[in-house]
């Protein structure tokens, strides 16, 4: 087997490996045109600072984009039934792929690259993994993503190394970024009364790019309130072009595992738990006015597979940080629900969000705080 060279969102031929680089051209309106057809993006890369830096996409892959998503064809030809199946076979057959033990000949070009750094994995040893899939979900070191204030149970922190995006409502998010009309919690989660719970809350969305260690961890500590549930679906892209249109639903119709967690009771200054509800032990629990999230791993475009691993089943524990579960090769995203008025996110990740901007983060690093306790629902609710 001839095997291609792994970029950005897919594969890269020998035909057109040109360059791979992220450009640093003064060349604004250049940078301003891609943006808008998101040839490329614009991301966050130091909180402080609110330095951008824009990263580009193989001109490959901005042809099909914008085949796909831009209208120069039908719009309609994303959702065909076709293309949707096109896109499925290539992901599972491309996981396949790179499952076999000739993928290994990828990791030397991966890691030139992207540049990545070998002293943060757990194995630094390239030729000890027997496929580029498990180069790409690699481990790491258990010092190399610090989990900020990993006993406070108030704090919230990022699930993933990402590209992220907050929301203080769900209404907000869908007038900024998640553009898809048939977007809604209750096409999202496939329940109707876990929806009618988050309605009006908050979100988080942690999209990561193929470059990006692909494991993802708990971003706040509690329990597992029910076994996770895989709603089937297909594998279209997560690139912002496609979530930005209006006439595509990523979220909603790629396949996806869905976690229901009951959260730890928020603590005040003493360390004291504000309405100990949840237990904290373990065990199931019944959803009787429980505070909790729901945390969604959506597949992508090229993404062999969605594996748990820390939250498969009812009443396990999860401590802040503790890992939950990877994706094999390709671009993925998690999202994250709050109910409302339960947390408040950064504020400085809430007014990049709002500019239509994604910040880079890493695990364990701060997003938010939990702003108390959730009102019991009412009686009347559904």
């Amino acid at each position: 087997m001839e095997w291609a060279n792994t970029v950005d969102g897919g594969i890269l031929t020998s035909a057109n490996q040109k360059k791979w680089y992220h450009t640093t051209l003064p060349v604004n309106w250049i940078q301003k045109l891609s943006s808008e057809y998101h040839f490329g993006n614009y991301v966050i890369t130091d909180r402080e600072t609110g330095t951008k830096v824009w990263e580009d996409m193989p001109i490959y892959a901005r042809i099909g984009m914008h085949l796909l998503f831009a209208g120069m064809f039908d719009r309609k030809v994303a959702r065909a039934h076709k293309i949707q199946h096109l896109f499925s076979v290539e992901s599972v057959n491309q996981g396949r792929n790179f499952d076999a033990p000739e993928s290994v000949a990828q990791i030397q070009h991966f890691i030139k690259t992207y540049k990545l750094d070998l002293s943060e994995l757990l194995e630094p040893d390239v030729s000890k993994y027997a496929s580029f899939n498990q180069f790409f979900y690699r481990k790491l070191r258990p010092d190399a993503r610090p989990i900020h204030q990993k006993a406070n149970p108030n704090i919230i922190v990022s699930s993933a190394d990402c590209r992220l995006c907050v929301y203080e409502s769900i209404h907000a998010a869908t007038k900024v970024w998640v553009k898809g009309k048939a977007f809604s919690l209750e096409n999202l989660l496939r329940n109707t009364i876990l929806a009618s719970q988050f309605e009006g809350g908050s979100i988080a969305l942690f999209r990561l790019a193929p470059q990006d260690y692909h494991r993802f961890h708990s971003p706040v500590s509690g329990v597992v309130m029910e076994e996770a549930r895989k709603i089937a679906g297909g594998y279209m892209t997560v690139n912002p072009m496609a979530v930005n249109n209006e006439d595509v639903d990523v979220f909603t119709e790629n396949v996806r595992k869905v976690t229901v967690i009951a959260l730890d009771p928020v603590v005040d200054e003493e360390g004291v738990a504000i309405g100990d509800e949840n237990g904290g032990d373990g065990g199931e629990i019944e959803d009787l006015g429980v505070e909790k999230c729901v945390f969604v791993s959506i597949g992508a475009l090229l993404v062999g597979s969605i594996e748990l691993t820390g939250a498969k089943s009812a009443g396990t524990r999860l401590e802040k940080g503790v890992e939950l579960g990877y994706f094999a090769y390709g671009g993925s995203t998690c999202i994250l629900l709050f109910q409302p008025g339960s947390v408040r996110f950064d504020e400085d990740l809430v007014a990049t969000s709002l500019k239509g901007l994604e910040t880079l983060v890493k695990v364990g690093e701060r997003i938010g705080e939990r702003a108390g306790p959730v009102p019991p629902p009412s009686s009347c609710q559904s």
